[in-house]
């Protein structure tokens, strides 16, 4: 056995007397090690730091196979007292969720148990209660500003009368002696009753687990609204369609299993397939664009989806942090094609949606 072999075995802090040189990518593995069974893992030291919890699993299931991950999440359990902050029922009924702490609680829900699993989900449903309703009045606003704003005047003989409209125009022409409303305005929908669609395309890869979060929020709160029609899609090698089947959106984030590959193109051309009107559609790419397949697909079927028509957007990262990590590279050819690449902010997301739904033509 190498060297470097025995010092993944043993460790590389604890015997400056005999130093080992690492490769890269056995360093990364010491690193990962060293955090749980080292030196550098002192008891508890992972579950004060909720970030390095999320960047710890991460790392982890970037490099290990999926059995012996599960044993090292469980021995983080134990050695680093997650447990304690985690899941024991009675201390997540005392802390104020954080969105770090949601990411953590989420990456380890395979690992919950029953005892706890009723905890956990009130613990998530507090900050989903709380952006919830910070975010749908300003969310019915916008999609109801682009609903109205595909309406025009038109001749009271067309059959084709927007009635919610006319009436709402019209009140100040209510007569009180006939009590009826004479319109003075007509309106009636511009392109009949084509809906608008809107489609959230989530990477639910590990690092994209906050952006999942505030997106599963948003798309269950527009999927409440129906003058819209709105998809639901995660992915990471395979897709994951929660269109329809969760209104609850901590259903929906009990639901699907976070973490795992990335391949955007397979994605986008399940997007391909399902949307039937592209013209009418705002697709929303929620994912920092560290594509796991192969690159030219991933640009070839956005190329195919702008030239049908499609409004396309990608959102590098939904959450506060600031300034996103994502793959430069990558992000600079979604934005030769036209695509608009940014991150945003929860609060920010329904004007850049108004914005986006009122180009529509």
């Amino acid at each position: 056995m190498s060297e470097s072999r025995w010092a993944l075995i043993l460790g590389t802090h604890d015997d400056s007397s005999n130093p080992v040189t690492l490769s890269a990518e056995e360093k990364k593995l010491e690193d990962l090690l060293s955090a749980l069974y080292g030196s550098g893992g002192e008891k508890g030291s992972l579950a004060k730091r909720p970030q390095k919890i999320r960047k710890w699993l991460e790392g982890v299931r970037m490099q290990f196979k999926p059995e012996i991950i599960r044993l090292m999440q469980q021995d983080a359990l134990e050695r680093q007292e997650l447990n304690q902050m985690l899941l024991e029922p009675e201390l997540l009924e005392q802390i104020e969720p954080d969105i770090e702490m949601v990411s953590a609680i989420l990456a380890l829900k395979e690992l919950l148990p029953d005892k706890t699993r009723h905890s956990a989900r009130m613990f998530v449903n507090k900050l989903v209660a709380r952006t919830e309703k910070k975010l749908k009045p300003k969310l019915i606003v916008c999609t109801r500003s682009s609903y109205l704003g595909r309406t025009k005047r038109i001749h009271p003989a067309s059959g084709r009368i927007n009635w919610k409209r006319t009436i709402q125009q019209n009140l100040k022409n209510y007569q009180v002696d006939l009590k009826t409303i004479i319109p003075e305005t007509w309106y009636g929908t511009r392109h009949g009753n084509r809906q608008n669609e809107i489609v959230l395309l989530v990477d639910k890869s590990e690092s994209m687990i906050r952006s999942a979060i505030y997106a599963s929020i948003i798309g269950a709160i527009l999927a409440s609204i129906h003058s819209i029609k709105t998809h639901l899609i995660f992915f990471d090698t395979a897709v994951t369609d929660m269109t329809d089947q969760f209104k609850d959106p901590v259903d929906i984030l009990f639901s699907v299993p976070m973490g795992g590959g990335t391949d955007i193109g397979l994605a986008l051309q399940y997007v391909q397939q399902k949307i039937h009107n592209p013209s009418r559609t705002v697709l929303f790419l929620i994912s920092d664009l560290d594509e796991g397949g192969p690159v030219r697909e991933m640009i070839a079927t956005s190329t195919l989806l702008i030239s049908k028509g499609m409004h396309m957007h990608c959102i590098l990262a939904m959450d506060d942090s600031g300034q996103p990590e994502y793959h430069e590279v990558n992000g600079q050819k979604m934005a030769d094609l036209g695509i608009p690449v940014f991150a945003c902010a929860p609060e920010l997301f329904p004007e850049v949606l108004a914005d986006a739904l009122n180009k529509i033509s």
